[in-house]
């Protein structure tokens, strides 16, 4: 390898992406964050929950390590298992708990999304389903202190209805999820809220675009920039006037609703017409 910023640990790929952060790609299906301070770690988001997470981390740190979801979903929030301390919105444990997360759902997503060429990690053959209960619920204006350094917790609905992004503002760095990518953002099935309430969220967050520089997102290309963020914003503004020009996109292995796509700059966003306005879907 000639990038001796990227090494291999337990088949993770880990880069330092920022000044004590460290960017885990798991087998190249979603990324987490390990935030480094000067009295403890916090990680973000814990993956699919197949690979082992905590050896990982702590071979980058020797700091006592809590974990904070960015959402729900299957991706994003079933190593949670592993760690003590691991906050999530209330509103997303719904997809966290036995009666929907079954072990069927679990295995079905591990071989959709895993078992490609070139996958690099443990072998999935008799890997079993663990969840956990959350030690404590994120709230908006959330505070978790490393130290040294301090993250805020905002509020962005829309990918689902208890979606977070992160914000150091002395460090300039918003840790995005899945509520600000470089892949379109999924507003189209179950989980998701709508394009309606991810735009006031989204005008929330522009209003405090000063406080950071770099975004951080929960798959693909990181850093990006903040054009993306702007784009988003355009992108959902040309659907709520029904100015957009989608296109049919197949996404039926993740959902049976309808999926549509429309492209604005940068940016993509999925949707369909039960998912436009607040109104047409009510979840909590």
């Amino acid at each position: 390898m000639d990038n001796l910023n990227i090494r291999t640990i337990n088949g993770y790929t880990v880069q330092l992406t920022a000044e004590h952060i460290y960017a885990l790609d798991e087998f190249g299906t979603d990324i987490m964050y390990l935030v480094e301070g000067k009295e403890r770690a916090m990680l973000v988001d814990t993956g699919a929950g197949v690979g082992p997470l905590k050896e990982t981390v702590e071979a980058l740190t020797d700091k006592p390590v809590f974990v904070v979801n960015t959402h729900g979903h299957v991706d994003h929030a079933l190593g949670n298992h592993e760690f003590d301390e691991v906050y999530i919105n209330q509103k997303d444990e719904w997809m966290i708990e036995p009666s929907y997360m079954t072990r069927e759902r679990w295995q079905a997503f591990c071989v959709k999304e895993m078992k490609e060429p070139g996958y690099t990690g443990p072998d999935l053959e008799g890997k079993e389903l663990r969840l956990a209960k959350p030690s404590g619920y994120i709230t908006e204006g959330m505070r978790f202190d490393l130290g040294d350094r301090e993250f805020e917790a905002i509020g962005i609905s829309g990918h689902t209805p208890g979606s977070m992004v992160f914000l150091d503002g002395k460090n300039r760095i918003l840790i995005s999820g899945d509520s600000i990518v470089s892949t379109p953002i999924l507003i189209f099935d179950t989980y998701s809220t709508s394009v309606e309430a991810y735009l006031e969220d989204l005008k929330k967050l522009a209003a405090r675009e000063g406080e950071f520089d770099l975004i951080f997102p929960g798959h693909f290309l990181r850093p990006i920039g903040k054009k993306y963020l702007f784009d988003l914003m355009g992108c959902a503004e040309e659907i709520l006037a029904g100015n957009a020009e989608p296109e049919i996109i197949d996404f039926s292995h993740m959902s049976d609703e309808p999926a549509l796509i429309h492209r604005y700059g940068q940016a993509s966003i999925v949707y369909n017409g039960k998912h436009i306005r607040n109104e047409t879907k009510k979840r909590s």
